[in-house]
């Protein structure tokens, strides 16, 4: 591939990349009843329907989004075995029925209901559909249409402005200290995707991929560059979930898939000297490839829920509710959350549970933000403990092990007591677990009785 071929490409990914972020900010601020279609710019006469992919708005915060079956495509356009088997992978469920059949709650064309707050998952399996499925080349070969009381209009981004050639990333920097290390991330990511977000608080670069939150950082001592990703938590059953972590890390074997207490992360460490631009990329792709494949059936396999960049609530967490943590802030912990720890030294794990909740008070809040941190520093532990191994430092590498071993007997120990007191639903216990409301009933994509669907109306 030339030098101009390859600047092309990357000009045609960076522009599919902007009309997704821009898809998925559109599609997270949709009201009910609004709808978006977007369609290839091709000749009329394309069937009853035509090539698509269209959002609908409704059931107070959920969106659906359909691409037509071939019960609505001319026959020059119809889906293929391959189109169909990458709309499933896609996460599209099968269409429900035919378009005379009576209404059933799907649809008769391929279909997904998402909450708004999955915006970003939308846009990215909308895009791939279009790419992959309808063939368009670049976003300027859409049209759109939008519809609903909120009406917003959806502008397709102008032609970008030729940019001129940047720099080749070099092949490998011999880095000289964190801020020398933290550069070099941030000019191998804008390379990639344009603008970089700023390094929050714990130090770290929060990337927006699949819906989820992808973290970049520096690891301890600048020995690695750390790239990490919690995917699912709320998880019921370890050994299920075990299984489920040991077939993926066979799988993708060069991410690391972690089962800590009851989440699950995707991580992967690279050295930070030399550092090596290409080998940063080539993560992120991977960690993007394995992304964008997840769907709800995927928490539920793990006994466990998908981790979004909003708890499983839909309310963010609080801004303060975890501090920042490195293994030398460790001393900064609430005062009562190290003594739990200090019940677990040199392999101590016998603290019962009525004797943890108390020490929280009685409060799942607490207990729960306690588990947070414990996490946060067994994760931390054991990132040190890489570190020092890659190092060649085995007493350290031990310390840190065995650090990170009392901050998982800790996480054990809260989450005993938490069971303790907020008993599984069905069970008898003083306190109980927040509900959370049904789902409104879910309703078929333009189908009302004012206005029947595209589909549906076509058929007739």
């Amino acid at each position: 591939m030339t030098d101009t071929e390859s600047r092309f490409d990357r000009d045609v990914d960076r522009s599919w990349n902007e009309f997704r972020a821009r898809l998925a900010d559109h599609v997270a601020a949709m009201s009910d009843g609004d709808g978006l279609v977007l369609e290839p710019l091709v000749e009329e006469d394309t069937g009853p329907a035509g090539p698509c992919v269209q959002f609908y708005a409704w059931g107070e915060g959920q969106v659906r989004c359909e691409v037509p079956s071939n019960a609505h495509l001319d026959p020059d356009r119809r889906l293929g075995p391959g189109d169909e088997a990458l709309l499933a992978e896609l996460g599209w469920r099968a269409p429900s029925r035919g378009p005379d059949d009576p209404e059933d709650g799907g649809s008769p064309a391929y279909w997904m209901d998402r909450p708004a707050a999955w915006a970003d998952q939308l846009a990215a399996v909308a895009v791939t559909a279009l790419r992959r499925v309808w063939g368009v080349p670049h976003p300027l070969f859409l049209r759109t249409d939008t519809f609903g009381t909120g009406r917003a209009d959806f502008e397709l981004p102008p032609p970008a402005e030729e940019i001129p050639p940047q720099a080749a990333l070099p092949l490998a920097v011999q880095t000289a200290g964190e801020e020398h290390v933290r550069e070099l991330i941030e000019s191998t990511l804008r390379e990639r995707i344009g603008d970089v977000p700023l390094w929050d608080e714990d130090g770290d670069l929060a990337l927006r991929v699949a819906g989820m939150v992808v973290f970049v950082g520096v690891g301890p001592h600048e020995r690695t560059v750390d790239v990490f990703a919690p995917i699912v938590h709320q998880i019921t059953g370890r050994t299920r979930a075990a299984e489920v972590v040991a077939d993926l890390n066979r799988r993708w074997p060069h991410l690391k898939f972690v089962l800590v207490e009851d989440r699950v992360a995707v991580a992967a460490h690279l050295p930070a000297s030399p550092f090596v631009p290409a080998h940063l990329l080539a993560t992120l792709d991977l960690v993007a490839q394995f992304l964008e494949g997840l769907d709800e059936g995927f928490g539920t396999r793990l006994g466990g829920e998908l981790l979004h960049e909003i708890d499983h609530d839909g309310v963010p967490p609080p801004a303060d509710e975890l501090p920042p943590w490195t293994a030398e802030s460790e001393a900064d912990l609430p005062l009562t959350l190290l003594a739990l720890r200090d019940f677990h030294l040199d392999g101590q794990v016998a603290v019962e549970p009525r004797t943890v909740a108390r020490m929280a008070d009685d409060e799942p809040d607490q207990l729960l933000r306690f588990l947070r941190m414990s996490v946060d520093a067994q994760v931390c532990w054991q990132a040190e403990a890489m570190g020092r191994a890659a190092a060649g430092d085995g007493a350290g590498t031990a310390r840190a092990e065995a650090k990170a071993q009392e901050w998982e007997s800790t996480c054990r120990s809260l989450t005993a007591a938490m069971r303790l007191l907020v008993p599984p639903a069905g069970t008898t216990g003083k306190r109980r677990r927040r509900r959370r409301s049904s789902p409104p009933e879910q309703i078929e994509l333009f189908e009302n009785p004012d206005e029947p669907t595209l589909f549906d109306e076509l058929s007739d």
